[in-house]
């Protein structure tokens, strides 16, 4: 059995619980460090809190302490707030399948008030507990729903640090994401409602299983193309496409590409190419040089940051949303090889330059809390994003492993 340690700082587990026997409710670890807990929904996806997804690092699966799955991309809902916590909800994708059988998820919301959910996480007995982390449930009573929210109270349990993601139960059926409550894990806490963003959830389910993508669509691994390969684009290794052979022709908007059916460049997605939101860029930024109206996909830059260059064929140039972005230039533009080790010191500065904070994860946290113990952090210190990893006002969408 693979042990999971619990971060230090985290304090109570779902406070008086029982050990759990439901295997599809799963542990989000870093190593050996447990950070949230997350639900098998399919076979691939597993159901999870946004907020869970503040590393720059995506976790690994643990399915039930005995083994770890590696995540190909996390899907966080596009209207996400890592503010108000508002739609705290993610999808996270694995391959191979994982053999455990999903739990359903409600798409209508049956529960009322006074109802018994079923709440159910990982977490530790105590601040400096080192033993492996144990899955539990309990009970709470739901007092209040909200339109994005299930509000509930000990009854007499409730979940706690290294909750955050897991599931409350009614009935049978996922109802909610752990997501927020009080520091002393007495008061109450809240749960992203899982019916109102059902349609979300079913649009990932179906596009990212065995044979979901059509030839052209965006796939993340082999099986998940009904024709043709998963094949990286010919601009931006990040994504990836079916592309199937040109022997029966090519669908509207692909060309015939060394026998396969390709995007030509700008990929979809990949800089350059036009968007309408952020969710439909690689980076999730989704903007249009100033004095124009057309969005395209970018990466936000500082020209005041010497050696801070754009990659090749774009220039640092202002941005109507204020801020600055690599746009294409007629004449060329400053390239840079983008991760190199220039880039980390310049991260470094765009952080001290925004006056950022990043806690680690073994900070014990006052106030309102995230029910996940790892990156948990007050109210007074938001998680806005980094504008060189796509994650402005954390409205990524996808965020793909390596």
């Amino acid at each position: 059995m693979i042990g999971i340690l619990v971060a230090a700082g985290a304090v109570l587990p779902i406070t008086n619980g029982t050990p759990s026997g439901d295997e599809a409710v799963v542990a989000l670890v870093h190593g050996d460090v447990l950070t949230c807990s997350g639900t098998i929904i399919a076979p691939q996806l597993v159901l999870t809190a946004a907020h869970c997804l503040s590393d720059s690092e995506l976790p690994d699966v643990a399915v039930d302490g005995t083994e770890h799955h590696a995540v190909l991309a996390a899907f966080i809902h596009p209207a996400y707030d890592a503010t108000t916590l508002d739609h705290d909800l993610a999808l996270l994708l694995v391959d191979p399948p994982l053999a455990t059988p999903p739990l359903p998820y409600a798409t209508v919301l049956t529960a009322t008030l006074g109802s018994q959910l079923q709440v159910i996480g990982y977490g530790v007995t105590a601040a400096d507990d080192t033993s492996p982390a144990v899955r539990r449930t309990g009970t709470s009573q739901l007092d209040a729903i909200t339109p994005l929210l299930l509000q509930s109270s000990a009854a007499p349990s409730q979940t706690c640090e290294g909750d955050s993601g897991g599931p409350a139960l009614f009935g049978a059926l996922i109802v909610g994401v752990a997501s927020s409550g009080d520091a002393a894990c007495s008061q109450g806490a809240n749960h992203t409602r899982v019916d109102i963003h059902a349609d979300f959830i079913a649009d990932l389910v179906a596009r990212t299983s065995v044979g979901g993508a059509a030839p052209g669509d965006r796939c993340w691994y082999a099986a998940n193309c009904a024709s043709g390969a998963c094949t990286p684009a010919l601009d931006e290794p990040r994504l990836s496409f079916c592309a199937p052979s040109c022997a029966a022709g090519c669908s509207s908007g692909l060309s015939c590409v060394d026998g396969l059916c390709r995007h030509p460049t700008p990929s979809p997605g990949a800089t350059g190419s036009t968007c309408t939101t952020a969710s439909d860029c690689v980076d999730a930024v989704c903007v249009a040089p100033a004095g124009a109206t057309q969005t395209v996909c970018t990466t936000h830059c500082f020209s005041d940051l010497p050696g801070f260059t754009c990659p090749s064929g774009t220039a640092c140039t202002a941005a109507v949303d204020g801020e600055e972005a690599c746009f294409a230039q007629p004449s060329g533009g400053c390239s840079t090889t983008r991760g190199d080790a220039s880039m980390l010191v310049l991260l470094a500065l765009v952080r001290l330059r925004r006056g950022r904070l990043r806690r680690g994860r073994s900070t014990v946290v006052k106030g309102a809390r995230r029910r996940g113990v790892g990156g948990g952090r007050d109210e007074g210190d938001r998680d806005e994003g980094d504008g060189l990893q796509g994650r402005r006002g954390r409205s990524t969408v996808v965020k793909v492993a390596g």
